[in-house]
Protein backbone atom coordinates (compact mmCIF):
# COMPACT_ATOMS: atom_id res chain seq x y z
CA UNK A 1 0.00 0.00 0.00
CA UNK A 2 1.23 3.47 -0.91
CA UNK A 3 -0.04 6.51 0.99
CA UNK A 4 0.57 10.13 0.06
CA UNK A 5 0.38 12.99 2.51
CA UNK A 6 -0.26 16.22 0.62
CA UNK A 7 0.16 19.90 1.42
CA UNK A 8 -0.85 22.26 -1.38
CA UNK A 9 -2.84 25.39 -2.23
CA UNK A 10 -1.32 27.27 0.70
CA UNK A 11 2.33 28.22 1.28
CA UNK A 12 4.37 25.97 -0.96
CA UNK A 13 3.55 22.32 -1.58
CA UNK A 14 4.84 18.89 -0.63
CA UNK A 15 4.09 15.20 -1.03
CA UNK A 16 5.11 12.74 1.68
CA UNK A 17 5.29 9.16 0.43
CA UNK A 18 4.72 6.15 2.70
CA UNK A 19 5.04 2.60 1.41
CA UNK A 20 3.65 -0.20 3.59
CA UNK A 21 3.45 2.31 6.47
CA UNK A 22 7.16 3.09 6.13
CA UNK A 23 8.11 6.70 5.46
CA UNK A 24 10.07 6.99 2.20
CA UNK A 25 10.57 10.70 1.52
CA UNK A 26 8.97 14.15 1.56
CA UNK A 27 9.14 15.91 -1.80
CA UNK A 28 8.93 19.69 -1.33
CA UNK A 29 8.42 22.09 -4.22
CA UNK A 30 8.10 25.83 -4.79
CA UNK A 31 4.72 27.43 -5.40
CA UNK A 32 1.30 26.56 -4.08
CA UNK A 33 0.34 24.18 -6.90
CA UNK A 34 1.62 20.63 -7.04
CA UNK A 35 4.34 20.68 -9.69
CA UNK A 36 4.93 18.01 -12.31
CA UNK A 37 8.45 17.60 -10.95
CA UNK A 38 7.17 16.80 -7.46
CA UNK A 39 4.44 14.43 -8.60
CA UNK A 40 6.76 12.62 -11.03
CA UNK A 41 9.20 11.95 -8.17
CA UNK A 42 6.40 10.65 -5.97
CA UNK A 43 4.91 8.52 -8.74
CA UNK A 44 8.33 6.97 -9.28
CA UNK A 45 7.55 4.91 -6.18
CA UNK A 46 4.15 3.83 -7.47
CA UNK A 47 0.62 5.22 -7.67
CA UNK A 48 -1.03 6.14 -4.36
CA UNK A 49 -3.73 3.95 -2.86
CA UNK A 50 -4.88 6.70 -0.49
CA UNK A 51 -4.33 10.44 -0.18
CA UNK A 52 -4.10 12.27 3.16
CA UNK A 53 -4.81 15.99 2.90
CA UNK A 54 -3.18 18.23 5.51
CA UNK A 55 -6.30 20.19 6.53
CA UNK A 56 -10.11 20.09 6.49
CA UNK A 57 -11.27 22.14 3.49
CA UNK A 58 -14.88 22.83 4.46
CA UNK A 59 -13.95 24.05 7.93
CA UNK A 60 -11.31 26.27 6.33
CA UNK A 61 -13.98 27.72 4.04
CA UNK A 62 -16.17 28.43 7.07
CA UNK A 63 -13.32 30.46 8.53
CA UNK A 64 -12.80 32.27 5.22
CA UNK A 65 -16.46 33.28 5.28
CA UNK A 66 -16.08 34.56 8.82
CA UNK A 67 -13.00 36.51 7.72
CA UNK A 68 -14.94 38.11 4.87
CA UNK A 69 -13.00 36.25 2.16
CA UNK A 70 -16.18 35.41 0.29
CA UNK A 71 -14.64 35.10 -3.18
CA UNK A 72 -12.02 32.65 -1.90
CA UNK A 73 -14.57 30.71 0.11
CA UNK A 74 -16.88 30.32 -2.90
CA UNK A 75 -14.10 28.99 -5.15
CA UNK A 76 -14.89 25.27 -5.17
CA UNK A 77 -12.15 24.45 -7.67
CA UNK A 78 -9.60 24.41 -4.83
CA UNK A 79 -11.44 21.70 -2.94
CA UNK A 80 -9.05 18.74 -2.69
CA UNK A 81 -11.71 16.42 -4.11
CA UNK A 82 -11.66 18.46 -7.32
CA UNK A 83 -8.04 19.54 -7.29
CA UNK A 84 -6.84 15.95 -6.93
CA UNK A 85 -9.06 14.52 -9.68
CA UNK A 86 -5.91 13.37 -11.45
CA UNK A 87 -5.70 10.78 -8.65
CA UNK A 88 -9.45 10.18 -8.44
CA UNK A 89 -8.95 6.47 -7.99
CA UNK A 90 -7.39 7.20 -4.57
CA UNK A 91 -9.77 8.15 -1.74
CA UNK A 92 -8.92 11.21 0.36
CA UNK A 93 -8.67 11.34 4.15
CA UNK A 94 -8.60 14.80 5.75
CA UNK A 95 -6.54 15.80 8.78
CA UNK A 96 -6.99 18.93 10.88
CA UNK A 97 -4.30 21.51 10.11
CA UNK A 98 -2.82 21.66 13.60
CA UNK A 99 -3.10 17.90 14.02
CA UNK A 100 -0.93 17.55 10.89
CA UNK A 101 1.67 19.90 12.39
CA UNK A 102 1.65 18.17 15.76
CA UNK A 103 1.77 14.65 14.36
CA UNK A 104 4.66 15.49 12.04
CA UNK A 105 6.65 16.61 15.05
CA UNK A 106 5.66 14.01 17.64
CA UNK A 107 5.82 10.89 15.50
CA UNK A 108 9.26 11.81 14.11
CA UNK A 109 10.61 12.72 17.55
CA UNK A 110 12.60 10.37 19.81
CA UNK A 111 10.20 11.08 22.68
CA UNK A 112 7.61 8.65 23.97
CA UNK A 113 6.18 11.26 26.34
CA UNK A 114 6.30 15.03 25.72
CA UNK A 115 4.29 18.18 25.18
CA UNK A 116 3.81 19.29 21.58
CA UNK A 117 3.22 22.98 20.91
CA UNK A 118 2.01 24.28 17.54
CA UNK A 119 1.97 28.03 16.83
CA UNK A 120 1.39 29.45 13.35
CA UNK A 121 -0.57 32.10 11.49
CA UNK A 122 -3.76 30.13 11.02
CA UNK A 123 -5.03 26.65 10.27
CA UNK A 124 -8.72 26.23 9.65
CA UNK A 125 -9.62 28.25 12.77
CA UNK A 126 -6.89 27.27 15.24
CA UNK A 127 -3.79 29.45 15.55
CA UNK A 128 -2.09 27.81 18.55
CA UNK A 129 -2.50 24.41 20.19
CA UNK A 130 -0.92 22.38 22.98
CA UNK A 131 -0.94 18.57 22.87
CA UNK A 132 -0.06 16.03 25.53
CA UNK A 133 1.63 13.11 23.81
CA UNK A 134 2.40 9.75 25.41
CA UNK A 135 2.63 6.09 24.39
CA UNK A 136 2.05 6.93 20.74
CA UNK A 137 -1.15 8.89 21.38
CA UNK A 138 -1.87 12.61 21.10
CA UNK A 139 -4.43 14.62 23.05
CA UNK A 140 -5.12 18.30 22.47
CA UNK A 141 -5.40 20.08 25.82
CA UNK A 142 -5.38 23.80 24.91
CA UNK A 143 -6.01 25.99 21.89
CA UNK A 144 -6.55 29.53 20.65
CA UNK A 145 -8.49 30.30 17.51
CA UNK A 146 -8.81 32.99 14.86
CA UNK A 147 -8.29 35.92 15.02
CA UNK A 148 -6.06 35.43 18.08
CA UNK A 149 -2.92 34.61 16.15
CA UNK A 150 0.74 35.23 16.93
CA UNK A 151 1.66 34.41 13.36
CA UNK A 152 -0.80 36.92 11.90
CA UNK A 153 0.48 39.53 14.36
CA UNK A 154 4.09 39.05 13.25
CA UNK A 155 3.24 38.88 9.56
CA UNK A 156 1.06 42.00 9.72
CA UNK A 157 3.94 44.04 11.12
CA UNK A 158 6.29 42.45 8.61
CA UNK A 159 4.09 44.00 5.93
CA UNK A 160 3.87 47.33 7.79
CA UNK A 161 7.67 47.55 7.69
CA UNK A 162 7.68 47.23 3.92
CA UNK A 163 8.51 43.53 3.74
CA UNK A 164 6.64 40.57 2.25
CA UNK A 165 4.47 38.68 4.77
CA UNK A 166 4.75 34.87 4.96
CA UNK A 167 8.21 35.27 3.46
CA UNK A 168 10.32 37.97 5.14
CA UNK A 169 9.59 37.36 8.83
CA UNK A 170 13.21 36.30 9.27
CA UNK A 171 14.31 39.71 8.01
CA UNK A 172 12.05 41.44 10.54
CA UNK A 173 13.62 39.29 13.25
CA UNK A 174 17.08 40.48 12.17
CA UNK A 175 15.95 44.11 11.99
CA UNK A 176 14.78 43.85 15.60
CA UNK A 177 18.41 43.45 16.68
CA UNK A 178 19.09 47.02 15.53
CA UNK A 179 16.01 48.57 17.10
CA UNK A 180 14.87 50.09 20.39
CA UNK A 181 12.17 47.79 21.73
CA UNK A 182 10.95 50.42 24.21
CA UNK A 183 10.08 53.14 21.68
CA UNK A 184 6.86 51.54 20.42
CA UNK A 185 6.27 49.05 23.23
CA UNK A 186 3.05 50.62 24.50
CA UNK A 187 1.72 51.11 20.99
CA UNK A 188 2.27 47.45 20.16
CA UNK A 189 0.28 46.51 23.25
CA UNK A 190 -2.78 48.03 21.55
CA UNK A 191 -2.73 45.03 19.22
CA UNK A 192 -1.83 42.06 21.41
CA UNK A 193 -1.96 41.20 25.11
CA UNK A 194 -2.97 38.63 27.69
CA UNK A 195 -2.10 35.12 26.60
CA UNK A 196 -2.49 35.27 22.85
CA UNK A 197 -5.33 37.78 22.86
CA UNK A 198 -5.56 39.89 19.71
CA UNK A 199 -7.25 43.20 20.40
CA UNK A 200 -7.60 43.76 16.66
CA UNK A 201 -7.95 41.42 13.71
CA UNK A 202 -4.64 41.69 11.87
CA UNK A 203 -5.46 39.21 9.13
CA UNK A 204 -5.35 41.92 6.46
CA UNK A 205 -2.48 43.89 7.89
CA UNK A 206 -2.09 46.93 10.13
CA UNK A 207 -4.31 49.71 8.81
CA UNK A 208 -4.33 52.07 11.78
CA UNK A 209 -0.66 52.53 12.74
CA UNK A 210 -0.59 56.08 14.14
CA UNK A 211 3.05 56.97 13.45
CA UNK A 212 4.92 57.92 10.32
CA UNK A 213 7.57 55.44 9.20
CA UNK A 214 10.23 57.66 7.67
CA UNK A 215 13.40 55.63 7.71
CA UNK A 216 15.09 52.33 8.46
CA UNK A 217 15.48 53.14 12.15
CA UNK A 218 11.73 53.60 12.50
CA UNK A 219 11.28 50.18 10.92
CA UNK A 220 13.86 48.59 13.20
CA UNK A 221 12.29 50.12 16.31
CA UNK A 222 8.89 48.72 15.29
CA UNK A 223 10.51 45.35 14.61
CA UNK A 224 12.16 45.36 18.04
CA UNK A 225 8.86 46.05 19.81
CA UNK A 226 7.10 43.38 17.76
CA UNK A 227 9.83 40.83 18.50
CA UNK A 228 9.64 41.65 22.22
CA UNK A 229 5.87 41.05 22.22
CA UNK A 230 6.38 37.87 20.23
CA UNK A 231 8.80 36.61 22.87
CA UNK A 232 6.42 37.58 25.69
CA UNK A 233 3.61 35.65 24.02
CA UNK A 234 5.88 32.68 23.32
CA UNK A 235 6.85 32.64 26.97
CA UNK A 236 3.21 32.60 28.09
CA UNK A 237 2.32 29.78 25.71
CA UNK A 238 5.32 27.70 26.75
CA UNK A 239 4.58 28.32 30.42
CA UNK A 240 1.02 27.14 29.81
CA UNK A 241 2.38 23.98 28.17
CA UNK A 242 4.82 23.31 31.00
CA UNK A 243 2.26 23.88 33.77
CA UNK A 244 -0.41 21.74 32.12
CA UNK A 245 1.86 18.75 31.44
CA UNK A 246 4.91 19.06 33.73
CA UNK A 247 6.87 17.90 30.69
CA UNK A 248 10.63 18.26 30.32
CA UNK A 249 10.51 17.37 26.63
CA UNK A 250 8.93 19.57 23.97
CA UNK A 251 8.14 19.18 20.29
CA UNK A 252 7.69 22.63 18.74
CA UNK A 253 5.98 23.01 15.34
CA UNK A 254 4.28 25.60 13.15
CA UNK A 255 5.66 28.62 11.33
CA UNK A 256 6.27 30.59 14.54
CA UNK A 257 8.73 27.89 15.64
CA UNK A 258 11.15 29.31 13.05
CA UNK A 259 11.89 32.36 15.23
CA UNK A 260 15.41 31.51 16.41
CA UNK A 261 15.69 34.44 18.81
CA UNK A 262 12.57 33.49 20.76
CA UNK A 263 13.65 29.85 20.80
CA UNK A 264 17.04 30.69 22.27
CA UNK A 265 15.65 33.04 24.92
CA UNK A 266 12.44 31.20 25.84
CA UNK A 267 11.99 27.64 24.59
CA UNK A 268 15.49 26.23 25.08
CA UNK A 269 15.90 27.37 28.73
CA UNK A 270 12.41 26.18 29.64
CA UNK A 271 12.62 22.59 28.37
CA UNK A 272 15.49 20.15 28.89
CA UNK A 273 14.82 18.10 25.74
CA UNK A 274 13.70 19.61 22.43
CA UNK A 275 12.68 18.47 18.96
CA UNK A 276 11.47 20.06 15.75
CA UNK A 277 11.73 19.35 12.03
CA UNK A 278 13.93 21.42 9.67
CA UNK A 279 10.82 23.15 8.32
CA UNK A 280 8.16 22.99 11.04
CA UNK A 281 5.67 24.86 8.86
CA UNK A 282 3.33 23.57 6.18
CA UNK A 283 5.91 21.64 4.08
CA UNK A 284 6.20 19.00 6.83
CA UNK A 285 2.43 18.85 7.35
CA UNK A 286 2.23 16.35 4.51
CA UNK A 287 4.14 13.94 6.77
CA UNK A 288 1.87 14.60 9.73
CA UNK A 289 -1.31 14.25 7.65
CA UNK A 290 -0.49 10.54 7.33
CA UNK A 291 1.09 9.90 10.72
CA UNK A 292 -1.87 11.37 12.62
CA UNK A 293 -3.94 8.45 11.33
CA UNK A 294 -1.40 5.63 11.32
CA UNK A 295 0.06 6.70 14.71
CA UNK A 296 3.32 4.99 13.78
CA UNK A 297 6.54 6.45 15.15
CA UNK A 298 9.24 6.75 12.50
CA UNK A 299 12.96 7.21 12.90
CA UNK A 300 13.90 10.56 11.39
CA UNK A 301 17.05 10.23 9.27
CA UNK A 302 16.86 13.59 7.54
CA UNK A 303 18.69 16.78 8.51
CA UNK A 304 18.10 18.24 11.96
CA UNK A 305 16.38 21.54 12.62
CA UNK A 306 18.59 24.63 12.69
CA UNK A 307 16.12 27.09 14.19
CA UNK A 308 16.24 25.44 17.61
CA UNK A 309 18.95 23.54 19.50
CA UNK A 310 17.95 19.91 19.28
CA UNK A 311 18.60 18.11 22.55
CA UNK A 312 17.17 14.62 22.87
Amino acid sequence: MIHWGINALNHGHSIAVFKDDQFVDNYVGAGDELSSDTTVKALGLGSPDRLFWYERPWIKKARQIRAGQFKTAMNLNVLPSRYMEQFKYAPITYTAHHASHAAAGYYTSPFDKCVTVVVDAIGEFECATIWYCANGKMKKIWSRSYPHSLGLFYSAFTKLCGLTPIKDEGILEKMAEQGDKHRYKHHIRNYMGGILTAYKNMHRGINDWPHDIRNLQDQCDIAAAVQAEFEDQTSLIMLQAAVMTQAQSIVYMGGCAMNKTANKRIVEPMFKYRWSLPNPGDPSSSIGAVLYHTKEKIKWTGPLAKHIEINT
